[in-house]
């Protein structure tokens, strides 16, 4: 089984974005990215700076598929309007300086405006070619399941891939999308692999907060990102689950953050022949070249993928909340 295809997240426009166009594109390269994931609403404290960016950078001129997500505000409530979808994509296509998007993605669920109206409107915009692929994210299973009926009934174009949150302590999709997702032929695309930062250890194991400055998980004004980290993984139950980890990482010479990366390529659920991905958010080329290594190195240890799948039933309660949209 081939490892999932890789995307470059711009969630976060860190200094590895301040390079030239050219050189950022060699990188890209280098590391076996595919494509770029984009949305309207990045980055967090700045909506639409991530799609400025990258129409600058003009990296679908060298070749990368570039993707991004209709604006999404607040609980999402009337963001999938009519109105509201076509504003966005004309937006996004404008910023980022193509004709056409490789995938456009729903970000989330907009549970007042009725699903027909929210298909109808996609459905018209990949018919005037503003997009290849639709795609879906944050849908729970049964909103999901409600907009493929929606489609099929109307003759719209269907989702074909779906994006969410998906690391060794985020796997609950597994049971409850990933069966659904196979019926239906729509690929998955995980987020957030390392979770954030998580998976490095820093958090769980620091020995005080100035450990954690310039990090993810640095308590600072603004840092919205970090808040909703720390909201969803600084739980006894994962700091467990770090510390044992760790261990059994130090007992093969495998760095946890590693290994945590190493099991998604090559041990999870995803699957490059079913068309999965997995977006990365690296913030400077040096932490590119880690998952470039990670990727390179290849499957881990079979004792040690095995164990560290196994610490999955200790958080399995505790992570079904991460998904709930």
């Amino acid at each position: 089984m081939s490892p999932p295809s890789l995307l470059m997240g711009c969630g976060g426009l860190g200094p590895i974005w301040s390079q030239d166009p050219s050189k950022l594109a060699e990188d890209f390269k280098r590391a076996r990215i595919t494509g770029i994931d984009c949305a309207a609403r990045y980055p967090a404290d700045n909506p639409g700076g991530s799609e400025k960016r990258l129409g600058e950078c003009k990296l679908h001129e060298e070749g990368f598929a570039i993707d991004t997500k209709i604006l999404i505000m607040g609980n999402g409530d009337g963001s999938l309007s009519e109105g509201k979808i076509i504003e966005s994509v004309e937006r996004s296509l404008k910023m980022l300086g193509v004709d056409k998007l490789n995938v456009l993605y729903c970000h989330g669920p907009d549970r007042t405006t009725p699903l027909e109206e929210q298909a109808s409107t996609l459905d018209s915009l990949y018919r005037a070619g503003k997009f290849s692929k639709l795609g879906i994210s944050n849908f729970d299973p049964e909103m999901l399941s409600s907009f493929l009926a929606v489609c099929k009934e109307k003759g719209y174009v269907k989702p074909s891939v779906y994006q969410g949150q998906y690391n060794l302590l985020c796997r609950t999709y597994e049971s409850t999308l990933f069966p659904l997702l196979h019926k239906h032929n729509v690929s998955f695309i995980g987020f957030s692999p390392l979770a954030g930062g998580y998976l490095t250890g820093k958090l769980t194991l620091a020995n005080s907060k100035d450990e954690l400055r310039g990090t993810r998980f640095e308590e600072r004004e603004g840092n919205i990102m970090g808040m909703a980290f720390r909201y969803w993984y600084d739980k006894p139950a994962f700091h467990d689950a770090i510390r044992k980890m760790e261990i059994l990482c130090k007992d093969h010479g495998i760095s946890l953050a590693d290994a945590a990366w190493r099991w998604v390529l090559y041990h999870s659920a995803l699957s490059g022949e079913k068309g999965d991905g997995v977006v990365i958010g690296p913030s400077t080329v040096e932490q590119l070249e880690g998952y470039a290594e990670g990727f390179r190195a290849g499957p881990l240890p079979r004792e040690l993928a095995e164990e560290l799948g196994g610490v999955w039933e200790g958080v399995r309660e505790e992570a079904g909340k991460i998904v709930r949209y």
